[in-house]
C-alpha cells in the first residue's frame, strides 16, 4: 500500500531571502543610501535596488530622466523637432567623422554633468553603472536594433591609469555589454600616446592632439561592427580619432555610445 505523499518546500531559499533583507536593513540602518548626486538620504525601502533610477533622490531622478529633445543621429547634436537630421546636421555636415552614429543620453549640463564629472572620481564605479543603466533604457531600441561584434571603450593612456585606475568609460563599456549580452573587448584599442585634457584645448588643436594616440589590433577587427563606449562627447575628436584607427583595422562600423554630448556639438 502506497503512502500519500505532498510537496514540501525546502526552507533554504526563505532563509537565504531573510538573511539578504536582514543585511540590506542592517546596511539602510548604519549607512543610510543617499542619492548619488546631491547627496540627500534616500528613504529606507530605496537606493538598493536594481532599478537603475533608485540611488537617485526625486528631484534628481526626474531631471535626469527629462527628455532631452531630438538628436543628430551623426553627432548626438540637438536639433529641432521638424529637423531631419539621418546622417548629418548643420553642426556636423562639414565634418568627416570616421564613426558612424552617436547614441548618448543627454546633455552635459546641469545634473547629468554633475553626474559625469562625479563618475570619474575614485570611488565612482557604482555610479558609472547606474549612467550605463540610464542611457541603455533610454536608448534601448538604437543599442538593441543594431547587431555588435565587440563593446570597447575609448583607452586611455597607460600612465593616466596608474594615477587613477578607475576609468569611467571602461566602467560603462562594460556595464553596456553586459545588458547588450556582447562580448567586451579593452584589448582591441590602445592608446599609445600620452594626451593633454581636451577641456583645456581649442577645437582645432584637440584633433591634432589626437593624431596617431591610438593603435588597433588588425587580426581581430576585419568585418566587426564596434560599439565604441566613453562617458562625453565634446568636439568628437577623441572618437573620431580612435574609430579612425578601428577602421584602418579593418572594422566596418564603429557607433559611440556616450552618456552626455557637450558644447559646441550642444
Amino acid at each position: 500500500m502506497s503512502v500519500p505523499t505532498r510537496n514540501v518546500r525546502s526552507p533554504f531559499p526563505l532563509i537565504v531571502e531573510l538573511v539578504s533583507k536582514f543585511k540590506r536593513a542592517t546596511l539602510d540602518f548604519i549607512y543610510p543610501p543617499n542619492c548619488l548626486l546631491c547627496q540627500v538620504e534616500l528613504p529606507a525601502n530605496e537606493g538598493r535596488t536594481g532599478d537603475a533610477s533608485a540611488p537617485f533622490c526625486l528631484p534628481c531622478r526626474s531631471k535626469l530622466a527629462t527628455p532631452q529633445g531630438n538628436a543628430c543621429r551623426r553627432c548626438g547634436a540637438p536639433v529641432g523637432p521638424f529637423t531631419i537630421a539621418e546622417d548629418h546636421c548643420i553642426l556636423c555636415r562639414r565634418e568627416n567623422f570616421a564613426f558612424d552614429e552617436v547614441i548618448r543620453l543627454g546633455l552635459y549640463r546641469d545634473e547629468l554633468r554633475v553626474a559625469c564629472l562625479t563618475a570619474k572620481n575614485p570611488g565612482g564605479e557604482f555610479l558609472a553603472v547606474t549612467l550605463a543603466d540610464l542611457l541603455f533604457e533610454s536608448q534601448t531600441a538604437s543599442l538593441t536594433g543594431q547587431k555588435w561584434d565587440v563593446v570597447t571603450a575609448v583607452p586611455e593612456h597607460w600612465l593616466k591609469r596608474t594615477v587613477r585606475p578607475h576609468y569611467a568609460a571602461e566602467s560603462l563599456a562594460r556595464r553596456i555589454s553586459t545588458r547588450l549580452n556582447v562580448r567586451l573587448s579593452t584589448g582591441i584599442l590602445a592608446k599609445v600616446r600620452w594626451t593633454p585634457k581636451q577641456a583645456k584645448s581649442p577645437p582645432a588643436q584637440r584633433r591634432l592632439q589626437q593624431q596617431g594616440a591610438f593603435r588597433a589590433a588588425k587580426s581581430k577587427l576585419q568585418g566587426q561592427s564596434i560599439l565604441l563606449v566613453d562617458d562625453i562627447l565634446t568636439t568628437g575628436a577623441t572618437a573620431d580619432a580612435a574609430a579612425r584607427e578601428l577602421k584602418r583595422a579593418g572594422a566596418s562600423r564603429v557607433v559611440v555610445a556616450v552618456i552626455a554630448v557637450s558644447p559646441p556639438r550642444a
